[in-house]
């Protein structure tokens, strides 16, 4: 069995399924050689005439150019030169419409000739011998080569390939109608086309070299054999095949199987099976840029046509207005008839004539009615099966027609839309005059957008990966440097660390005595306390009347410190009672403080009740202190600095309340007043009775008699300013209040007036039996002066009281109460005497001085009933 390229050897051809044989109408422009036309004035050269990105421009407005010199540079693999067709200078730059079906523009540049088209300066060359392999890539790339046969493939990608070439393949068969570009190039140039085959000979190395021309072209054959003939070319490896008429064999895959007999795969290209076709004017190109150093400038187009004047082939510059080229030509398009840029059946209607020659014009046809009647309206498909039985790629055109009619994209690609070569062999023979390449177009734009929509979205999706990426790794790195930094750095104290090594500062003082515990307790004290009056007066504003109240009560507290500081301050006291006396007198004054803030607010109901009860409290905390104040051991002049204090404290105290009573408003009625002055003579009893009691309890058996004379007077101090404060608040009561309120607050007073001479009575008994007898006795004398001042306040107040249209009843109540008082008061004045004399008898030596007590107090109790009978005679 033969090999394909013992086959090949002995000319042995194949076929492709399919084809048709439609007029080729060739004659009317291969007859005459290719011919000049004058220079234009003006060019419009686009920077993209190929497959491909664009080059970067290298020129801008105003620039001299010269005829080959590069407008564009090739910066991407698929990017292409182009270069100025003539000396001049740069225009305009600006978008214009291209040659192509869609008519979209494309930037162009504006070459104005200066008619002198002088060449930028070039160097030429024999032949390739002494140039490197990329030495010959370069100047192809450089010089703009695109495939000429209407693909505009980059010509430098094609043969820069690294995979080795069996068969190269150069097309000659310019199969489709009416063109003859290339069966004219090769009558006239034959040597010239050789050697550029020559040149991709030498970059290529392939076993064969197969020139295939169709048999409708016998002047182009013979041009190709004399050339071959005359030439040093091994006959063995340039082989010329003459392949019969049929459209369409010039597509490079139908070539590739009539030659070799291998049918491209799909998916595949022709290099993939060891083959690599070329145009026969691509070769001339590439003849003319590495030997004569000329760039792609101009090339062969043919014009054509019933409607041409002078049909034939020329060569055209590129940029060359289409218009200026018809009016050279002689030609004149017929109104509503296309002008067609191509061949019949691969070619496009250009969509206006104002465009520009670009590399893939390889025809212009004009035809008349005759020649290309106008299209009827395309018809339904009647399934007839034509189309399918000429495709050259075995596809179903009919399927595909109706997918792509359907917006059915996805499955016309599965039937192999991509393999279709566009030779609208199909539309040729359909009897309904259905234009299926045109549907076909359409169909593989949506998909081309499809998939570069689905390039760019995995492009961006690819991106985003790597964005997410980044910043992990910069976070995973962020974290490793603060693990780093907190390694190395000392750690920071927190606030818990900083109280607790303030805890231990002050435990460490405390132990080296730089204070002591009461210390720092009576400063936290002082501090809270501080802090709950700044809330206080921050939440509720007070009025003048409760400011005045706290500066008072203030006052007072701060004195009763002064006098817990002394006491605490005397050595010989026992610190732990006084500091519990001091904390539970503290806590008191605090709730009394705390009652006397809250009574701005409250309705006089409340005030007056907050005011009693804050003087409760000060009475209990001031015999609290009293009482811790008591030791047995301090001596004698602490004892009486203190016993001093604490009677001021107690007078001050007295007056705060009995203001903070006063303060009650007008408008209460007479009931909430006579309970505010019940509630205020009930206090004054008991406080009286506290001090006296404080002031026995603190006068020692071991006290000389000056310090029980000076606390005796100072007990008398007291008791005279608190029925002083009394009978104030007694004359206070309105004038309006009835006479059942009156007679209440009267017998009230009395009930207290008693309370208070019963107490200071015992106080009197129980004066310690070592006192002396003058001291005694000036106890007792300022005992009764206190008691008939208390009687007489009684009496005034209730002789004032007592109004003239009081009913008998409340008279003879007055009378009973009055009685009772007086009673209580003769009792206790006659347990008096009866007790000193019992003292003074048993502990103390016959005085002459004795006798006079029992007269001086005889006296104090005819006073006192003098003046209660006095006040009977008032009440009745």
């Amino acid at each position: 069995m033969q090999t394909l390229l013992e086959q090949i050897d002995q000319g042995q051809q194949w076929t492709f399924p399919g084809g048709i044989h439609p007029p080729e109408r060739k004659t009317l422009s291969n007859g005459s050689p290719i011919a000049e036309l004058p220079l234009p004035e003006r060019f419009w050269v686009p920077v993209r005439q190929h497959i491909g990105q664009a080059g970067r421009l290298l020129v801008a407005t105003g620039d001299a150019v010269l005829k080959g010199q590069a407008l564009t540079r090739a910066d991407q693999p698929m990017a292409v030169p182009v270069h100025a067709p003539t000396s001049g200078t740069v225009g305009r730059i600006e978008s214009r419409p291209m040659a192509h079906p869609s008519g979209l523009p494309e930037l162009c540049i504006e070459i104005i000739a200066d008619g002198q088209d002088h060449w930028r300066p070039r160097e030429t060359r024999v032949n390739v011998e002494g140039l490197e392999r990329e030495a010959i890539l370069a100047r192809i790339r450089d010089a703009g080569i695109a495939g000429l046969g209407g693909a505009t493939f980059p010509a430098v990608i094609k043969m820069g390939t690294q995979k080795p070439v069996r068969f190269l393949i150069i097309n000659g068969a310019e199969c489709e109608p009416y063109i003859t570009s290339d069966d004219r190039l090769m009558q006239d140039r034959a040597e010239e086309i050789l050697a550029g085959i020559d040149i991709i000979d030498h970059l290529l190395a392939p076993e064969r070299i197969l020139f295939a021309i169709e048999d409708n072209k016998p002047d182009a054959i013979k041009a190709v054999q004399t050339a071959l003939a005359n030439s040093h070319r091994d006959p063995k490896r340039f082989l010329l095949r003459v392949i019969p008429t049929k459209y369409p064999s010039g597509s490079e895959k139908q070539l590739v199987q009539i030659i070799t007999g291998q049918e491209v795969p799909k998916g595949q290209l022709p290099a993939d099976l060891g083959v690599l076709m070329q145009n026969v004017g691509t070769c001339f190109a590439v003849k003319r840029a590495v030997l004569d150093d000329e760039p792609l400038i101009e090339r062969v187009v043919t014009v054509t046509g019933e409607q041409a004047g002078k049909p034939g082939n020329y060569w055209v510059r590129l940029g060359t207005d289409i218009q200026w080229l018809l009016a050279q030509t002689q030609s004149q398009p017929l109104a509503g008839q296309p002008m067609i840029m191509g061949g019949p059946m691969m070619g496009f209607a250009l969509p206006r004539p104002d465009v520009s020659v670009i590399k893939a014009t390889n025809c212009l046809l004009l035809p008349s009615l005759q020649e290309f009647p106008p299209s009827p309206p395309a018809r339904n498909c009647i399934r007839c099966g034509e189309c399918a039985q000429v495709c050259p790629q075995l596809l179903l055109p009919q399927q595909l027609y109706w997918h792509s009619q359907a917006g059915e994209y996805d499955k016309a690609a599965q039937l192999n839309l991509s393999d279709c070569i566009e030779c609208g062999a199909c539309a040729f023979v359909c009897p309904s005059d259905i234009p299926l390449v045109h549907h076909y177009r359409i169909a593989k734009a949506e998909l081309r957008e499809a998939t570069q929509k689905a390039i760019k979205a995995e492009e961006a999706k690819l991106r985003f990966d790597a964005r997410l990426a980044r910043l992990e790794k910069e976070k995973a790195e962020r974290e490793s440097r603060h693990q780093r930094a907190a390694k190395s750095a000392p750690p920071a104290q927190s606030a818990g660390v900083e109280a607790a090594l303030a805890r231990i500062k002050a435990k460490k003082a405390e132990a080296e005595g730089e204070t002591d515990m009461a210390e720092l307790r009576r400063q936290r004290k002082e501090q809270a306390r501080a802090a709950k009056a700044n809330k206080a007066t921050e939440s509720a504003p007070q009025a003048s009347d409760d400011r005045q109240s706290a500066v008072a009560a203030a006052v007072a507290r701060a004195k009763a410190k002064k006098a817990e500081q002394n006491e605490t301050a005397s050595e010989s006291a026992d610190p732990r009672k006084a500091a519990v006396a001091a904390a539970v007198a503290r806590a008191k004054a605090k709730q009394a403080d705390q009652s006397e803030k809250s009574a701005g607010e409250a309705p006089a109901e409340d005030k007056r009740k907050a005011a009693v009860a804050a003087a409760i409290a000060k009475a209990k905390a001031k015999q609290a202190g009293q009482g811790a104040d008591a030791s047995a051991e301090a001596p004698a002049e602490d004892k009486r600095k203190a016993a001093v204090a604490a009677a001021i404290a107690k007078a001050k105290a007295r007056q705060t309340a009995e203001q903070n009573a006063d303060e009650a408003p007008a408008e209460a009625p007479a009931e909430d007043k006579r309970k505010a002055a019940v509630a205020a003579a009930i206090a004054k009893a008991k406080a009286k009775q506290a001090a006296e009691q404080n002031a026995a309890d603190n006068a020692p058996a071991e006290a000389p008699a000056e310090d029980k004379r000076k606390a005796a007077v100072a007990a008398a101090i007291a008791k005279a300013k608190a029925k002083q404060a009394a009978e104030q608040n007694a004359d206070k009561a309105p004038a309006e209040a009835p006479a059942e309120d009156k007679r209440k607050a009267a017998v009230a007073a009395a009930i207290a007036k008693a309370k208070a001479k019963q107490a200071a009575e015992q106080n009197a008994d129980e004066a310690p039996a070592e006192a002396p007898a003058e001291d005694k006795r000036k106890a007792a004398v300022a005992a009764a002066i206190a008691k008939a001042k208390a009687k007489q306040a009684a009496e005034q107040n209730a002789a004032d009281k007592a109004p003239a249209e009081a009913p008998a009843e409340d008279k003879r109540k007055a009378a009973v109460a009055a009685a009772i008082a007086k009673a209580k008061a003769k009792q206790a004045a006659e347990a008096k005497p009866a007790s000193d004399d019992a003292t003074s008898g048993e502990e103390a030596p016959a005085e002459p001085a004795q006798e006079s007590d029992p007269r001086k107090a005889a006296i104090a109790r005819a006073i006192a009933k003098a003046k209660a009978k006095q006040q009977q005679n008032h009440d009745q």
